[in-house]
């Protein structure tokens, strides 16, 4: 009669050994870290993805704000020459740019 496993009550030639056991343990393991780092891959690019897009919407803002206040000042300095020489209207639109730069940092500050 064939020896019985202790613990299956099966025949002990039918009972996988150590080696195997620890092999598609080992494998089922590798499986379960790959689909984990790959969903983990997946969310990261969704993620940068977003925060790229909000980057560059943020510069192209930024750069349209700055483009816009520069026309603005040339505005300025050129209604201040229709009765001031240049060197005043040139003055007078620096010294407003710089006024309202430093009462921007002071709200901002605060």
């Amino acid at each position: 009669m064939a020896e019985q496993h202790p613990l299956t009550n099966e025949p002990a030639a039918a009972s996988p050994d150590w080696a195997t056991l620890t092999e598609r343990a080992l494998d089922d393991l590798s499986r379960i870290v790959r689909s984990e780092i790959h969903m983990l891959q997946t969310s990261i690019e969704t993620a940068v993805e977003a925060r790229i897009d909000r980057v560059v919407t943020r510069a192209m803002t930024i750069a349209a704000m700055v483009c816009g206040a520069f026309c603005v000042l040339c505005a300025l300095i050129l209604l201040l020459h229709e009765w001031l020489p240049w060197w005043q209207s040139f003055g007078i639109g620096g010294f407003s740019l710089l006024t309202f730069g430093a009462v921007n940092r002071a709200i901002g500050k605060s």
